[in-house]
């Protein structure tokens, strides 16, 4: 039989998305929002430049010609995965069956003219949406913004999105000028010292009601695996970037990389303390020549081993190191599994983990769905694809005799709404 989950609620673990007043005021363009995010590597991958992207993202130019440069590359990335949510959140959210030069100036007009104020809550209700857990990327629209912190947005619906703290921007630290940016952001005491700093980190778990997790992204800068670097060898790094005579001259990652070790276990150490999970990036890293070596999880072990009363939850299925993903949330009781981004990387990759999972892992230690997207189309396009993926493995365990009907909606429910709401301590 063919299971029918369409009315799940979900629990959307993990998204990007913008604050909806700058989408509202500033980013109506449908190909300025669709080449921001995932396709854009597929394009580029497919032979088109960085350059035209920004040329073919520019809304001053009449959209049929900026679809014309497009177009022989959009045909060869098309089948990919990231393709495929574009297409689905047009057809749905726009009704229009295909994405090409004869449509792409109506897909124009009503992605315009559907960006405005509630377009976040219309979308995440259509989806089936009840929260989302955003790690906010509102920087790379407006530098001004406090990069990657908890801090309510203005325009964010009531009740709709829960924030983390990113260690990026507390882990990450190679000059003197991101000290003082991130001290002037904050409105918070002067920094003159590490002690200051980690004074800083341990604000940012106390100041925000709405901070539900951590997120450690490092394996897009370093490697997962970190050392049990000492006070002392952290802070006379942090003490040479506060005496440097030129604030934005940036140590080397291998130079740095005591201070970032010590900051990855003060920031654990924090997140046990006020008992909320840490989501640490593994596997795939999005856009081109990153070291993806950095990303394999089982770099991760010393902390798993050290830290038996985090929370920690894998993300990403760990692609393409997926059994590992599964045979560390197999081992460890203190391993969540999420599979946000899954289905858009692969949707027979995500198959696969979820069918492994079913077998291996305590059905309440997986959450399955985080649209991981900048923008809300992309979020709803990735969720009918998890619904459907999820459906076709929850079938054929019932045609395998693994679950009956009753228990495979049971067990759908629980990993996309009820272990989330469990994992975030978040009130039904």
């Amino acid at each position: 039989m063919n299971l029918d989950i369409s009315n799940l609620p979900i629990i959307d673990t993990h998204e990007h998305l913008a604050d909806e007043s700058h989408r509202v005021n500033n980013e109506k363009d449908v190909l300025s929002l669709f080449l921001r995010h995932y396709i854009t590597t597929d394009l580029v991958n497919a032979g088109l430049s960085r350059e035209k992207i920004l040329e073919i993202r520019d809304p001053s130019v009449k959209i049929e010609k900026r679809w014309n440069d497009l177009e022989p590359f959009w045909q060869r990335a098309t089948h990919t995965a990231y393709a495929q949510a574009l297409k689905i959140a047009v057809r749905d959210l726009y009704h229009i069956d295909q994405i090409n030069q004869e449509t792409i100036g109506e897909i124009a007009d009503r992605v315009e003219e559907a960006s405005k104020p509630g377009l976040y809550t219309h979308i995440f209700q259509k989806a089936g949406i009840k929260v989302a857990i955003v790690n906010d990327l509102d920087n790379i629209y407006n530098p001004n913004t406090v990069y990657e912190t908890p801090i309510p947005r203005p325009s964010d619906p009531p009740g709709l999105f829960k924030k983390v703290i990113n260690g990026r921007a507390l882990i990450y630290i190679r000059n003197k000028t991101q000290i003082l940016q991130m001290q002037e952001l904050l409105h918070w005491n002067p920094i003159h010292s590490l002690h200051d700093w980690l004074d800083t980190i341990a604000h940012m778990f106390t100041q925000y009601s709405e901070t539900v997790a951590l997120k450690l992204p490092h394996a897009y800068g370093s490697s997962l695996a970190v050392t049990k670097a000492t006070y002392h060898d952290a802070e006379k790094i942090f003490n040479q970037m506060l005496g440097s005579s030129y604030p934005d001259e940036s140590l080397s990652h291998a130079a740095g990389q005591p201070l970032l070790d010590y900051l990855v276990h003060f920031s654990i150490q924090q997140a046990v303390k006020h008992d909320i999970p840490i989501q640490i990036h593994t596997g795939l890293l999005e856009g081109s020549y990153n070291n993806l070596q950095n990303a394999n999880p089982m770099h991760l072990i010393p902390l798993l081993m050290e830290y038996r009363e985090a929370r920690f939850v894998l993300f990403h299925g760990s692609y393409p190191w997926i059994r590992e993903f599964i045979a560390l949330g197999k081992m460890f009781p203190n391993v969540w599994l999420d599979m946000c981004w899954v289905w858009i990387i692969s949707p027979q990759a995500g198959r696969l983990i979820l069918n492994e999972i079913i077998e291996t892992i305590p059905q309440n230690k997986v959450t399955a769905f985080g649209g991981d997207y900048i923008f809300i189309e992309g979020s709803y396009g990735h969720s009918v694809m998890a619904r459907k993926n999820i459906e076709r493995v929850l079938s054929d365990k019932i045609a395998e005799g693994w679950f009956g009907v009753d228990e495979a909606m049971q067990y759908a429910r629980a990993i996309l709404h009820d272990n989330a709401l469990e994992l975030y301590r978040q009130p039904g």
